[in-house]
């Protein structure tokens, strides 16, 4: 019924016009119109007036929540009102929020992008049920962290979603937590989305372990402390030219990552191996196991 409803409300408001004028020729030509035919013409009447001052409103909310001066919302109207006849939103105003919760959580959009990502929010909404601040900010740590577009941002999201890293209810909080930590890691925002894809198809309890594993290795790698470098030792590595590398950043970061975890695969010995991962990884190695760990290469 709410679909019914809307659609009705958009055929309104795009012949409440016509039928205006025509109920009032046919008013003046002598009252012709029985009531059959003029009281569907006076609900039309009253449901674009209706439509109409919704639209005010939502404009209204729209610039006091964006801080847009009135001379500057002509081509927001026009974009608020194209998000909505392309079939996104419940109402108007549902739109105008949404649009503003856009425009404050991606600031640096330009008016195409605003709108655009604004219809990706929805989708992510109507396919997933993700919030359209939480998936917005998500996409905006993509962003900020690795430099990408805003579609390829909301893609990764898309894609995630659909190979099930959502499955403990923390895909978008992940992303906003671990993208910083990923990127001090010299990693992309795929090789973000690998690891987590690596750790969750290899028996990850839930996603927020598999980005604290990425973040305490990083952590330890850096510490010189006599545990990292007995870790380091135990996989054949340099303790303090790896150190070096992890506190680079970067490509040597991503390197030396790939090699903790290499040199953790190639140990025999399960014991010894055991306490190399505690070392290098604390208690994130014994609450998600070595062939979890052991999978988070990229």
């Amino acid at each position: 019924m709410a679909a019914q409803a809307r659609d009705l409300e958009k055929r309104f408001n795009s012949v409440a016009g016509v039928f205006s004028h025509a109920g009032e020729a046919f008013t003046a030509a002598g009252e012709t119109l029985t009531k059959s035919v003029t009281a569907p013409l006076a609900a039309v009447g009253t449901a674009a007036i209706k439509f109409s001052s919704d639209s005010q409103d939502a404009f209204q909310q729209f610039a006091a929540a964006t801080g847009t001066a009135s001379n500057e919302m002509g081509k927001y109207k026009d974009m608020i009102n194209d998000v909505y006849k392309d079939n996104f939103g419940e109402s108007i105003n549902d739109v105008a929020e949404a649009m503003a919760t856009v425009n404050q959580n991606m600031s640096y959009l330009d008016d195409s992008a605003l709108q655009r990502c604004t219809e990706y929010a929805y989708t992510l909404s109507d396919t997933f049920g993700y919030d359209v601040a939480e998936s917005t900010r998500a996409a905006n740590s993509l962003i900020r962290n690795f430099g990408i577009e805003a579609n390829e941002a909301f893609n990764l999201i898309v894609q995630g979603s659909q190979n099930g890293l959502d499955f403990s209810g923390e895909l978008l909080d992940s992303i906003n937590e671990y993208a910083p930590q990923f990127k001090k890691m010299g990693m992309s925002a795929d090789e973000m989305f690998s690891v987590f894809v690596n750790g969750a198809q290899n028996g990850a309890f839930n996603l927020d372990k598999i980005g604290d594993a990425v973040k305490e290795n990083a952590i330890r790698a850096i510490d010189c402390s006599d545990t990292t470098a007995e870790g380091f030792k135990a996989l054949g590595l340099d303790a303090t030219e790896t150190a070096k590398k992890f506190a680079a950043g970067g490509e040597a970061a991503d390197e030396a990552f790939n090699q903790v975890i290499v040199g953790l695969s190639a140990m025999e010995d399960p014991i010894e191996r055991n306490t190399a991962g505690v070392n290098l990884f604390g208690t994130m190695w014994e609450d998600l196991g070595p062939e979890v760990v052991m999978s988070l290469s990229t």
